[in-house]
């Protein structure tokens, strides 16, 4: 007897842990009948692809809390925001490095679109992205602002319907890309921990942060890495390492003199040990030039 393979179109499952293997649980459908076709599909598959490519699992857990409908303004709005948290959030490191093989096309139309709405819903003086975002919802219900429940349905329909492409030009970007190099740089993308980085670093260069402060410059790392494409020759911890290091040197104190007057007095401008003075000059509480 055949068995139903749990990356079957209308599957609703979410990955548990990785022993020598995926673990899959099957839970309640997300009940999204009312607003186009599952998620739950397409995200598996990419699942699928990402572990086969890269070895590593891909968080699935919020298609749990799927939202089940979209009837009304309000229910667009919560599906726009938990689309926008799997897509810019949850997956943000996978998404910019697979949609970076895309310069147009299915997956940049979606992150346009998500960006587009979600701005427009949370933040205010947004005049030209409410406008964007109107005329979308527009165009949707045949010319009129949505105002039933019919017309919000028709937008959280049209909206899925984008997702549902992008999931699948993601994925056909994996299977476009078999290569060592695809694999490693993609591995090298996600398996980095920017906190770690800037913790290590900011020891390097003697200072102490709050947790304030480290939040910041792993924000700013973060914000860098996301749409950092690695170079053949560079390498992702290397790159992590200097983004934290620029972050975390420009809030530091300016130095009482030029960089230059501290290499030439170093004996060391032009130097491989430039970097390093530099980075000694930052973390001692004083620069002496004799």
């Amino acid at each position: 007897m055949k068995t139903r393979s749990p990356w079957a179109e209308n599957a609703s499952v979410i990955c548990l842990a990785r022993p020598g293997g995926i673990r899959w649980a099957h839970v309640a459908p997300v009940g999204f009948s009312q607003v186009g076709q599952q998620p739950a599909g397409r995200c598996t598959t990419l699942a699928r692809h990402r572990q086969i490519s890269i070895g590593m699992v891909l968080d699935l857990s919020p298609l749990a809390a799927w939202p089940d409908g979209a009837q009304d303004e309000p229910g667009f709005k919560e599906l726009v925001s938990t689309a926008y948290k799997l897509w810019w959030e949850t997956w943000k490191l996978d998404v910019r490095f697979l949609i970076s093989f895309r310069p147009q096309g299915g997956a940049r139309d979606f992150d346009h679109l998500i960006n587009l709405l979600r701005t427009s819903h949370q933040h205010a003086g947004t005049g030209k992205q409410d406008e964007q975002a109107k005329q979308w919802a527009r165009n949707v219900c045949g010319g009129r602002d949505p105002a039933t429940s019919d017309d919000w349905m028709a937008c959280g329909t049209a909206l899925m319907e984008t997702f549902n492409t992008a999931i699948d030009v993601l994925c056909q970007t994996i299977t476009q890309h078999q290569n060592r190099g695809f694999r490693t740089a993609w591995q090298n993308k996600v398996a980095v921990s920017e906190e770690a980085v800037v913790v290590r670093v900011a020891a390097d260069l003697g200072m102490r942060l709050n947790e304030g402060l480290q939040g910041y410059h792993v924000s700013q790392v973060k914000r860098r890495w996301a749409s950092y494409r690695l170079r053949r020759d560079e390498t992702a911890d290397d790159t992590l390492a200097a983004f934290a290091e620029q972050s975390l040197i420009s809030r530091a104190e300016a130095l009482p003199c030029s960089y230059l007057d501290v290499l030439s007095e170093l004996k060391v401008l032009g130097t491989p040990k430039a970097v390093p003075a530099l980075r000694l000059a930052h973390a001692g509480p004083s620069v002496s030039l004799g």
